[in-house]
């Protein structure tokens, strides 16, 4: 039987009036901890306590599926406005010092989307930079081929180098891309590497949000490693169709 979110109720903001409740109420059942489900990000990030979350995942779709997958995924790309909406939330639920890990793709590099949407959010800061070298393929691009991801690592202030358990962790990470037959979602983050961020950015018992969580291999970590989950991806269900059918 899946574990409701009322084991997070002291983590939703206190309402002052009654419709409020109600609606408080309403989502508490609606969301689980520890499983895979739909769910919209900013309506999963919007009901959580302010000061409560120890590491936020994010990995949202920046651009239109045609314009950079071969075949027609049920995904929906996020505007710039969105994703600000969702980054302002992020801010007021992370605890202090502690982390959200901003997977990029290598356009976003070259432009100010990613400045533009720090400056509305000045609590979060990025503080570092992780690239996945994908070692076991070429990958594609009109000048340089793509075969790495990138991730930054934004901490919210104040910013401590100590609560990274790990000062040995390089900025470079190599591990194989599954092959698109083992895959759960087409943008799926390499498990290992989710294993050793979350070990070095926090503790047994901390509570880990996804809100696109894709493939939910964070999830499957968590279990792993005894932290709480909570995370919601749009095109749950449909992307597992698809899948199916493919």
């Amino acid at each position: 039987m899946k574990e409701k979110i009322n084991f997070l109720s002291h983590l939703f903001r206190k309402k002052e009036s009654s419709k409020t409740t109600e609606l408080r109420e309403y989502q508490e059942r609606k969301f689980s901890l520890n499983t895979k489900q739909s769910g919209e990000a900013l309506e999963l990030l919007s009901n959580l306590e302010n000061n409560s979350v120890s590491l936020v995942f994010l990995d949202p779709q920046y651009e239109p599926v045609k314009n950079v997958l071969s075949l027609n995924y049920p995904l929906y790309s996020q505007s710039d406005y969105q994703i600000l909406r969702i980054l302002e939330q992020i801010e007021r639920v992370l605890k202090a010092s502690s982390f959200c890990l901003l997977w990029v793709n290598k356009t976003l590099l070259g432009n100010d989307r990613i400045p533009l949407w720090l400056l509305k959010t000045p609590a979060l800061k990025i503080v570092d930079f992780l690239v996945w070298h994908k070692k076991n393929t070429l990958g594609l691009g009109n000048w340089l081929r793509s075969n790495a991801e990138f991730c930054f690592l934004i901490q919210k202030y104040p910013q401590k180098g100590k609560v990274f358990k790990n000062r040995s962790f390089g900025n470079v990470w190599e591990e194989n891309v599954l092959p698109p037959s083992k895959r759960k979602h087409p943008h799926q983050k390499p498990r290992e590497l989710i294993k050793a961020l979350i070990e070095v950015t926090t503790n047994e018992g901390d509570l880990i949000i996804d809100p696109c969580a894709g493939s939910f291999v964070v999830l499957e970590v968590c279990r792993e490693l005894k932290r709480e989950f909570c995370g919601v991806d749009l095109t749950f269900k449909e992307m597992k169709e698809f899948l199916t059918k493919k």
